[in-house]
């Protein structure tokens, strides 16, 4: 950062804001030289044309803290901060939310621990909840506060907002001597995600944990003592919950983007998976509910081991053992689409062309790290799948026309 230029940035402007205008204003009242004035608001009008936006103290230090593995200069962006200000906006609506969805009447168990009668989207997000505990503790241990913020961040955003909260109703269908279950699940994630958070935002994270019920009528009044999360008090590490719940995002997330891809955003397409193995036709029938609400599919089917697959069809793939067959018969053009997918293929081809011969390369086995080289390989195998199916997609576009 450099006066001259400008862009010194005062942290009680990111915190309160300020406009262009008052950022000049400020460089007449500084120890600048005049001779660099001019320079100093052409910086400032470049890096902040609409000034800066007020960003909020929790979300300084949020940011900050993530910004640590840079050491002690720091470029700092201000629209990364803003961005955490839109985190603190996110966390306080999701809260809210489950707190209507809680109800005025809710009591908490005296204890965090299951009741062993937990959905399997429960069972999922415990898991994480456990995940984001231990990654929290280890970089504090560390001092590597980039690792705690970016899987508190994940867990709040990616985990808890975007799957848990946002699932609709029939994704996990729960009967009414069950609701205590899933309401005990979703009161955890709340206690012990806000107390994850405390040191990075601890004004936001005290006033949400203020509206939280407590466990215990003696329960600590400040969220500032309360006992930071332990891994021994989270303890629900689930592999196999996590290993479905995975199968079942990503299979979403292709669904989501071949219906991006042909502009299927009104209608509810079929969507046929096809699997490589038994274990993963079971795991993929365990989640296919889950797919149908948030993917917004039609039918979800897994084809049976050999079983052709329905002509028509757009195919991605979720992994390398199952890909995803969604029906397009009647509803895009198959001309246009044989073009994007051959124009797919020599990408394809292309990048695994790059692999081979960087496999190929003299001295590969030797200096290239063994992690790297495990690495490139699955690339390959999964550079290699994905070719074989967009050469299955071509010649069933090609039997459409």
């Amino acid at each position: 950062m450099s006066k001259s230029l400008g862009n010194v940035i005062d942290p009680l402007d990111v915190i309160y804001g300020i406009s262009l205008q008052g950022l000049q204003d400020q460089l007449l009242n500084s120890n600048l030289d005049p001779s660099e004035v001019e320079k100093a608001k052409e910086g400032q009008k470049a890096d902040f044309p609409a000034g800066i936006p007020e960003c909020g103290t929790d979300a300084l230090r949020f940011g900050l803290c993530a910004y640590t593995s840079q050491g002690r200069d720091i470029n700092l962006d201000v629209n990364r901060i803003l961005g955490y200000r839109h985190f603190c906006n996110k966390l306080w609506n999701a809260t809210k939310f489950a707190l209507r969805g809680l109800g005025k009447g809710f009591v908490p168990s005296p204890t965090s621990q299951p009741g062993g009668h937990e959905s399997l989207v429960d069972r999922w997000i415990r898991s994480r909840l456990t995940e984001a505990v231990r990654l929290s503790n280890q970089g504090f241990q560390a001092y590597d506060f980039p690792a705690v913020t970016t899987a508190q961040y994940s867990f709040w955003l990616y985990e808890l907002c975007d799957v848990y909260l946002a699932r609709p109703p029939a994704m996990s269908p729960v009967p009414l001597c069950l609701k205590p279950v899933l309401n005990g699940t979703l009161y955890t994630c709340l206690d012990v995600g806000l107390r994850l958070l405390s040191p990075f935002m601890p004004f936001v994270t005290e006033e949400l944990f203020q509206r939280l019920p407590r466990r215990m009528p003696q329960g600590p009044p400040s969220l500032c003592v309360t006992p930071y999360p332990e891994p021994s008090e989270c303890s629900w590490k689930d592999p196999e919950a996590e290993a479905a719940l995975e199968l079942a995002l990503s299979i979403t997330r292709a669904v989501r983007s071949l219906r991006a891809d042909y502009n299927l955003t009104r209608i509810r397409p079929d969507c046929f998976l096809e699997v490589a193995d038994e274990a993963t036709g079971a795991l993929a029938s365990a989640v296919s509910g889950y797919v149908q609400a948030l993917a917004s599919a039609g039918v979800v089917a897994v084809l049976a081991l050999g079983a052709p697959v329905p002509q028509g069809c757009a195919v991605a793939l979720a992994s390398d053992r199952c890909s995803i067959h969604l029906q397009l018969q009647g509803l895009v053009d198959p001309a246009r689409e044989l073009g994007k997918l051959q124009a797919k293929r020599v990408e394809a081809q292309r990048q695994a062309q790059r692999l081979r011969e960087r496999r190929a390369a003299s001295g590969y086995p030797v200096k290239v790290p063994l992690e790297v080289q495990e690495a490139d390989e699955a690339k390959l195998q999964q550079t290699e799948a994905e070719l074989r199916k967009v050469d299955e997609a071509i010649a069933l576009f090609q039997k459409m026309l």
